[in-house]
Order: C-alpha cells, then structure tokens, then sequence
C-alpha cells in the first residue's frame, strides 16, 4: 500500500508541474463556469437550451442570455486576465510575489479619475470607462517619472516606494472628494468595492483592443521578463537593457490593468494571487507563467462573478468585495505555511 501512495505521489507531483495539465484545469473551469452563468439567474435557462437562447433571435431567453449574461461572462473573462497578466509583470518588475497593479497607482488613479467624472461631468456617465482608463495611465505616468527623478535607474525599490507614495495621495484626493461631494457621487461605491453589474457590449468592445494588445505583448517579451528575475548587475551583464525593460513592463502591466479597472472597477486578489499559485505549480519561466495566469484570472473571476450574483439570490454582491472576503483569509495562511 505504501510503495503503491509513493507511486501516485510520483505520478500527481510529475502531473503537475506540466503547464498542460493546469491549462486543461483552468480551462475545464472557464467552460464550466461560463455555462453555468449563462444558464443562471433571475430568468433560468436549462443547459438543453442554451444553444437556442444564443443563436435564435425568436428565443424568448435570448435578450437576456445574449445582451446580458454573455458580454458579462466576456468582461470577467478579460478583467480577469488582465489583472492575473499585470500582477506577473509587476510582481517580477519589482521582484516582489506581493505585488499587484495597485502598487503603481493604476487603480488610485483610475478610481480619482472616475470620481472626478461621476461629480463634475454627470452628463458623460457612460464615458466613465474611458476616464478611468486614462486616469490610471496618468498614475503610471506619474510614478515612473517619481521614480526615475535624479537617478539614473528605476530600481525596484524606487518604484515601490513612488508607488506607495503616489497611491496614498491619490486615495486622499478620493477620500476628500467622496467626503465633500457625497451626494454627486453614490454611483461610485460600486466602482470601489470592484462590480461587474450593468456590463454590456460596449464594455467588452472597449477592453478588447488594449487587453490583447497587452497579453500579445507579454508573450514576445518572456526572456527579457526572465531576466529581470536576475539582479541587475547579471541582467546587464547578458545583454539586457535593465531599465528599458523595467519600464516596458511596468507600461505593459499599467496598460492592462487601467483596461480591467475601466471595466470592473477596484477588483483585487486576482493579480495578487493567480500568478503565485502559477509560479508554485509550474515555475518561474515566464513563457509558462503568462498564458497561464491569464487563463487561471479570466477562470477565477468569471466563477467569482458567478457566485457573487447566484449565492445571495436575489441580492447581488460585488465581485471585487466577494473576491477580498474570500481571498484575502486565503493568501494569509498561504504567507503563513510558506514563509519562515
């Protein structure tokens, strides 16, 4: 019985670090997920149906599964990725497995840029997505130039530190503008806590475009990303233009992220985390880590907006609230069984 458990550990512990077994995991999970929300809801369509309520018109469940629950799916599905992508590369920009797009400011400054919208600009609501977009480009912006300011380098702890830096100011700004003009702005506590409520084709059609630009780019540049794994000294030394890397990355990762933040608003954990249970399963080679943490975040997210809108039924919770409860108790016993 022993040598036969020994054999199957062998085998599990060979499985699983083979990038093709996860991809088919997180995979098997997107397709379920996706049709387990098409067909849950208010209006129930039975899985025997789906395939009518998608592609007929005359379907009486087609507005909602086609209007609705699709460019849902479609929009958790690339916040997702985005975010899982943009926490890679920061996490290896700064050499630091804790960080996430909120450390260059992306979500501050988009969250800063939608408030400003939502009180001065009441008319232009459905131009919030873009603003967003913009403001948390602009953060980025703001944090490398902090931290290229008098040295030669954007070393990882400089950009840290602008980042801290920069994020505090920006959530100040938002605390005192949510403070004094509080009745302008109710629309906005959705946007904090991280929602995928109201999201339609439009949504989709914007994210689209900078999204796979995004995850396109960080596919051709997964050896200078596992460089950048080395210090700088040995990155240099091998031919890498450390800095022009660095901040390839961090605009990369901005890039993404400013896109998922526009969609869904301040959704965590899912940059925080996707990307180490990638690096624990498989390791550390980004030609790996990329796709798969772009498949494990469009999973992750679409089951937690899944569950997020059928576990309270008829109440909906916020995705980003749903996926902080629930992950942020998760990623503390993770640092507690694998740090000393």
């Amino acid at each position: 019985m022993e040598a036969a458990l020994s054999n199957l550990a062998l085998v599990w512990d060979g499985w699983r670090r083979r990038p093709g077994f996860w991809a088919a995991i997180w995979t098997g999970i997107l397709l379920a997920a996706a049709a387990l929300s098409l067909t849950r809801g208010a209006v129930h369509v039975p899985l025997g149906e789906l395939g009518a309520a998608l592609l007929q018109p005359a379907h009486p469940s087609h507005a909602v599964v086609w209007d609705i629950r699709l460019p849902r799916i479609l929009a958790a599905g690339l916040t997702g990725a985005a975010l899982a992508v943009a926490g890679a590369l920061l996490q290896t920009v700064v050499r630091n497995p804790l960080a996430d797009s909120g450390l260059l400011g992306v979500n501050a400054g988009a969250g800063v840029a939608a408030l400003f919208g939502l009180i001065f600009l009441p008319a232009a609501v459905a131009a919030l997505p873009f603003l967003a977009f913009a403001g948390g480009l602009a953060a980025v912006a703001l944090v490398l130039a902090v931290s290229w300011a008098g040295s030669q380098t954007a070393s990882p702890l400089r950009i840290v530190l602008s980042g801290v830096a920069v994020q505090a100011i920006l959530f100040a700004a938002i605390g005192v503008l949510t403070f004094v003009f509080a009745d302008r702005a109710p629309a906005f506590v959705s946007f904090t806590v991280g929602s995928l409520n109201g999201t339609g084709w439009r949504e989709v059609r914007m994210a689209t475009g900078p999204v796979a630009l995004g995850l396109v780019l960080a596919w051709t540049v997964t050896r200078p990303l596992d460089l950048l794994l080395l210090d700088d000294d040995s990155a240099g030394g091998v031919g890498l233009a450390v800095r022009r890397a660095r901040v390839g990355a961090s605009c990369l990762a901005a890039l993404l992220a400013a896109a998922a933040v526009s969609v869904a608003g301040l959704v965590g954990f899912v940059g925080l985390v996707v990307p180490n249970w990638i690096r624990i399963a498989t390791g550390p080679a980004h030609r790996t880590l990329i796709p798969l943490s772009a498949l494990g975040g469009a999973a992750l997210l679409v089951l937690a907006d899944l569950a997020a809108r059928t576990l309270a039924a008829p109440v909906e919770l916020p995705v980003g609230a749903f996926l902080a409860f629930l992950g942020g108790p998760y990623f503390l016993v993770l640092l507690w069984r694998k740090l000393p």
